[in-house]
C-alpha cells in the first residue's frame, strides 16, 4: 500500500510539472502496479489504451489519427525502476530544445542520462522494463541537441556584438553585420536597402555580384516571404527581407558558393535579418522624428548633406536618393504665397514619370529630381497645370551623388537668372545649354566684361544717358532678331522708319559697320553681357535675381508684374 501511494505521488508530481509547460498537455496517466501499467484517474480511450502499453517503459511517439502529436513518457522512482507513464498531447511535435525541457521537468531517465554524460554516477535501472540501448539513443539525441544549441548561441552572441562593437574601419553598422555573417557562414553576404541598392557587402569582389532584381521579382519575393516567413531561394542565393507593415526596409542575401546551405546558415541569416530590422527601424524612426520637427529635406540636400543621412531621411519618405539627380527651380508671376506651384511641379513630374522631392522656400519652388536633366516639356506641363505661362524654370546640371546637389542647385539658379533677363523671360533654361551665357554670367569676369562693354557700347551708353534715348536696347533687339527689320520693329513697338532712323544714329555715333560679321558678333556679345550687368536693362523692368556664388543661401527673386496673356 505504501509503495503504491509513493508511486502515485511520484507520478502526480511528474504530471503537475509537465502540465506547467506551454507546448504540451497531459492527456492520460498510467501507474505501474505489480509490474503492469494500469490506467490512472484519466485513462486513454479503449483504442489507445493498448498503444500506450506496448512501449513497456520506453518513451515513444504514439499513433494518432487526428492532427497533432501524442507521446508516451515514462517516469521512474529513485531506484530507477519504472513508476508510471504520462500520455502527452500537443498541436505540433516539440523541438529538441522543448524535449530537453520536458525531460528535465518530468525528472525521467533522460535527465539521468545527461548526468551520466557529464560524469555523475548513475545507477542502471534494473527490472524487466528497463532498456539501456534506448537510453543510449536518447543520450545521442540530447548530445546533438545540446551541441546545436551551443552552436546557435555562439552565432547569436557574435551577431549581437555587431550592434554595440566599435565600427573601426567599417563604414557602417550594416558593413560590420555583413562581415560577421560572412565569417560565420563562410559565404559572401550582401545587404540591400528597400530599393534594391547594395548598402554593404562582405566576401565579394568589387562591383555588384548579381543583377538588380526587377520590380516583378521583388514583388514575388515579398509574397513568398509573407506566405511562409522563411528565406526565399533566388538565383543569387538565399534572401531574407526586413518587412515591417508590408513595407520593405531592406534585405540580406547569403550568396551561393557551390556548397549546400546548412540549418545553421539559415539560422544565422534569419537572426542577422532580425538585427538588421532593429537597425533600419531605428534609423527610420529617427528620420521620421526629424521630419516631424519640420526639417526640410530638400533644402538640406541642396545645402549639402551627408550621403548616409540623406539616404536614411529620403528612405523615410519612400524616396531613393541614390543615382543621378539634378535640381530644378521655378518661379511664376505674379508671386504666389500658397503651394500652387509646388503642387503643379509635383504633378508635372509625376506625369513625366520622374521621381522627385519638391519643396518651397519663400517665393521660389525647388525640386531634387531623379535622372538626367529634363527639357522644355517640364515647363509646358507646369504651365498647363497652372493655366499660366508667365513663369521661368531653371534646370541645373546632373549630379552623380548627393554631395554634388549644391552645385546643381547653384547652376539651376544661374539658369533661372539668365532666363528672367533674356529677351523671352518666360520658359525653361537648362544650365548645360546656356552656351556663352555661362561665361558672361560669371562674377569673376566683371572687370573684363565691363571694359569689353565700354569698348563696344560706351558711346551709345553715353548718348543714352545724356539724351534719354534707348539706342543700346534698340541695337540689342536688332541683333537678337538677326537683323530682321519687321521682327525688331514689332518687338520694340515702333515703326520701320523709326527703326531705320535709330540704326542710322547708331552707325553715326559708333562708326561701326553693322553689316560686318566680326563687328556684329562683338556687338551681339556686348549687348548680351550688358543685359546681365547691374547697369544693363532687364526685359522685366523690375526683375532681379540675386545669386551668391559659392553659397547655398536661397535667393529672393522678384520677376515683376506678369503679362496678361497665358495658356
Amino acid at each position: 500500500m505504501f509503495d503504491r501511494l509513493r508511486a502515485e505521488e511520484i507520478l502526480g508530481k511528474a504530471a503537475q510539472s509537465v502540465s506547467a509547460l506551454e507546448f504540451c498537455s497531459v492527456a492520460a496517466c498510467y501507474l505501474v502496479v505489480d509490474g503492469h501499467l494500469l490506467p490512472g484517474p484519466n485513462p486513454a480511450s479503449a483504442a489507445a489504451d493498448q498503444e500506450v502499453r506496448q512501449p513497456e517503459g520506453r518513451d515513444a511517439e504514439l499513433p494518432f489519427t487526428a492532427p497533432g502529436w501524442r507521446y508516451a513518457l515514462s517516469t521512474f522512482d529513485e531506484s530507477g525502476e519504472l513508476n508510471g507513464c504520462l500520455v502527452l498531447h500537443a498541436q505540433t511535435a516539440p523541438s529538441p530544445a522543448h524535449m530537453i525541457e520536458l525531460y528535465a521537468m518530468a525528472g525521467t531517465s533522460a535527465a539521468g542520462a545527461v548526468q551520466e554524460a557529464a560524469g555523475a554516477d548513475h545507477q542502471k535501472r534494473p527490472g524487466p522494463l528497463s532498456n539501456p540501448p534506448d537510453v543510449d539513443d536518447r543520450l545521442r539525441i540530447l548530445s546533438a541537441a545540446v551541441l546545436r544549441l551551443e552552436t546557435r548561441t555562439s552565432i547569436q552572441n557574435a551577431l549581437n556584438g555587431t550592434l554595440t562593437a566599435p565600427l573601426g574601419q567599417m563604414s557602417s553598422r550594416e558593413s560590420l553585420l555583413a562581415e560577421v555573417l560572412s565569417v560565420l557562414t563562410g559565404r559572401p553576404v550582401c545587404i540591400e536597402d528597400g530599393f534594391g541598392n547594395i548598402r554593404a557587402a562582405a566576401g565579394t569582389k568589387s562591383g555588384r555580384p548579381y543583377p538588380r532584381s526587377s520590380a516583378a521579382d521583388r514583388s514575388r519575393m515579398v509574397q513568398l516571404w509573407l506566405a511562409f516567413g522563411l528565406p526565399v531561394q533566388e538565383p543569387q542565393g538565399l534572401v531574407a527581407l526586413v518587412l515591417p507593415d508590408r513595407e520593405v526596409l531592406g534585405a540580406m542575401c547569403l550568396l551561393e558558393n557551390g556548397k549546400p546551405y546548412t540549418a545553421d546558415d539559415v539560422f544565422a541569416l534569419e537572426y542577422g535579418t532580425r538585427l538588421l530590422h532593429v537597425e533600419l527601424a531605428h534609423r527610420r524612426s529617427i528620420a521620421q522624428l526629424e521630419l516631424k520637427l519640420g526639417r526640410d529635406l530638400v533644402y538640406e540636400l541642396v545645402s549639402g548633406m551627408d550621403e548616409d543621412a540623406a539616404a536614411a531621411r529620403a528612405g523615410a519618405l519612400g524616396y531613393d536618393i541614390t543615382g543621378p539627380h539634378h535640381v530644378v527651380v521655378a518661379q511664376w508671376q505674379p508671386p504666389r504665397t500658397d503651394d500652387s506651384i509646388v503642387i503643379a511641379l509635383r504633378r508635372a513630374l509625376r506625369e513625366l514619370q520622374t521621381p522627385a522631392l519638391v519643396s518651397r522656400r519663400v517665393d521660389i519652388t525647388l525640386a531634387v529630381v531623379s535622372g538626367d536633366p529634363l527639357n522644355t516639356e517640364l515647363f509646358a506641363v507646369v504651365a498647363r497645370t497652372l493655366r499660366s505661362a508667365t513663369g521661368a524654370v531653371g534646370i541645373g546640371g546632373p549630379s552623380r551623388d548627393v554631395t554634388q546637389l549644391p552645385r546643381s542647385y547653384a547652376e539651376a539658379l544661374r539658369a533661372l537668372h539668365i532666363r528672367v533677363h533674356s529677351i523671352d523671360p518666360y520658359g525653361s533654361t537648362r544650365y548645360d545649354q546656356l552656351g556663352i551665357y555661362r561665361i558672361l554670367d560669371m562674377p569673376v569676369s566683371e572687370i573684363d566684361l565691363s571694359g569689353y562693354i565700354a569698348e563696344w557700347l560706351g558711346a551709345l551708353q553715353y548718348n543714352d544717358s545724356r539724351r534719354g534715348s534707348d539706342l543700346v536696347h534698340t541695337l540689342a533687339q536688332y541683333l537678337d532678331h538677326g537683323g530682321n527689320y519687321d521682327d525688331t520693329a514689332d518687338s520694340l513697338a515702333i515703326h520701320r522708319s523709326t527703326l531705320r532712323y535709330r540704326l542710322k544714329c547708331i552707325r553715326q555715333i559708333t562708326g561701326f559697320d553693322l553689316a560686318d560679321p566680326e563687328t556684329r558678333l562683338n556687338l551681339h556679345v556686348a549687348t548680351r553681357a550688358w543685359r546681365l550687368r547691374p547697369h544693363g536693362r532687364a526685359e522685366l523692368s523690375h526683375g532681379s535675381v540675386r545669386v551668391r556664388h559659392g553659397s547655398t543661401q536661397l535667393p529672393q527673386v522678384d520677376l515683376g508684374d506678369s503679362k496678361p496673356d497665358g495658356f
